[in-house]
């Protein structure tokens, strides 16, 4: 009977072995993951931004390094980034509305436009972590976030520890800083 117990208990470890060795295998890959390949394909290759206008945030009338670049704080940011990760970046003027869906369909890797934690486009995007505070006429706070497409952790994470890292604050024109 004995022989019996130690020849359980030693299946019984080999199979929680092989379990494990299972489950680590299929962990070869890294994480956070992106099932799209995002932050692979735009880091040295092209960042296709959508953006639209609200100014201090974004200016699309001109107001960039050229005619056809976007101006304002957000722009600016995106081209730092981009610079980061080796992209070149190519700029997609429109509405929240119109620019969310083409993200969803893929057609867009990022949207930016003073967009807030509080935005409607949440099911279209996921909504980076706040990076900026602002406040509005009201005197409320207005926490600012970006649009990437949703389940791109690994742009996403890349994205965020980029802005993070800014010093935004300083960027806003004094009567929006809290």
């Amino acid at each position: 009977m004995r022989h019996i117990n130690t020849l359980r208990q030693r299946i019984t470890r080999g199979l929680v072995l092989l379990a494990v060795l299972v489950g680590l295998v299929g962990c070869t890959g890294h994480y956070p993951a992106d099932p799209e390949g995002t932050l692979d394909r735009v880091s040295g290759g092209t960042l296709r931004v959508g953006v639209s206008h609200e100014p201090p945030w974004t200016d699309t009338l001109g107001e960039g390094n050229s005619e056809e670049d976007p101006g304002g704080i957000e722009p600016q940011l995106i081209q730092d980034y981009a610079r980061s990760i080796g992209a070149e970046v190519e700029w997609h003027a429109g509405g929240e509305e119109q620019l969310t869906t083409m993200l969803e369909e893929s057609q867009l890797d990022l949207v930016i436009g003073g967009i807030t934690d509080e935005s409607p486009w949440s099911s279209k995007g996921g909504l980076t972590t706040t990076y900026a505070e602002s406040l509005g006429v009201d005197g409320s706070t207005s926490k600012h976030v970006m649009v990437v497409p949703m389940g791109e952790n690994a742009f996403m994470t890349s994205l965020e520890s980029f802005l993070l890292d800014q010093d935004i604050d300083k960027q806003l024109p004094e009567e929006m800083r809290p």
